[in-house]
């Protein structure tokens, strides 16, 4: 089955994979599907149409102006931002949603789906918490160095009463954290699943009818455990299970 995977730049400067891309790719060939990395550029009709489930990636941050959030703060991406990407993955968001399509969104495309639902974000989750901000949710430390791995670093808790928490056959469970921005008013039809410790949006799920939308805020394309191989794995059973269209 053809999973549709989201993301900035399809391809590095050679012409090959973009590294970014990569472990989105193995991790849904390691749960049975067949990758499709997809460009921004393409008609959203004709994307839909010859995949069966669908990836948002992680990424740049989602372009404040789009949820009226801060354009100033902390860590700002000025000039980084991608209007392309933020257009096209709105629209595919809310097609799935539409259609019925398998949706899972990592990262950047739990705050993507937010946004095209008519939610907000926290534009620096550090700046936003003080001395709230009890764990490291980023990929850089505060020294500007980045993290050597992609590890587990920290806990979520799940609702054992959640969709998410049957998916996964688990209420609580460790994951990596490379992110500074994070959900704050959820868009409509999304719930929260899970949290950290410190109250932060972990884990969304659907409150509207759909055979599988489920978003997290972790990378579990770069982990290789029980929750992670049953997150990619119930995309493509789901998938493969959706009626043709």
């Amino acid at each position: 089955m053809k999973i549709g995977i989201t993301c900035s730049d399809p391809s590095d400067e050679s012409g090959g994979l973009h590294p970014d891309v990569a472990p989105y790719v193995e991790a849904v060939r390691r749960a049975g599907g067949e990758p499709v990395v997809l460009s921004n550029a393409s008609p959203v009709e004709d994307v839909l149409g010859s995949i069966g489930g669908v990836i948002l990636s992680g990424g740049v941050d989602v372009d404040p102006a789009r949820y009226g959030g801060r354009a100033q703060h902390a860590r700002a991406q000025t000039g980084k931002y991608r209007g392309d990407r933020d257009t096209f993955e709105f629209a595919v968001v809310r097609a799935t949603r539409a259609n019925g399509i398998p949706t899972l969104c990592i990262c950047r495309g739990i705050q993507a789906a937010n946004v095209a639902f008519g939610g907000t974000l926290i534009e620096d989750v550090r700046e936003e918490y003080g001395e709230r901000y009890t764990i490291h949710h980023r990929q850089t430390y505060e020294n500007g160095l980045d993290r050597a791995d992609y590890s587990p670093d920290h806990e979520v808790r799940i609702g054992p009463s959640s969709g998410f928490a049957q998916l996964c056959a688990a209420t609580a469970f460790a994951t990596n954290s490379m992110h500074h921005q994070a959900l704050r008013d959820l868009g409509e039809g999304l719930v929260v699943a899970g949290r950290t410790s410190d109250g932060v949006i972990e884990a969304v799920e659907a409150a509207f009818a759909h055979p599988f939308f489920f978003g997290v805020q972790w990378h579990p394309e770069e982990l290789d455990d029980e929750p992670s191989r049953r997150l990619f794995a119930g995309l493509v059973r789901a998938a493969t299970a959706a009626p043709s269209r």
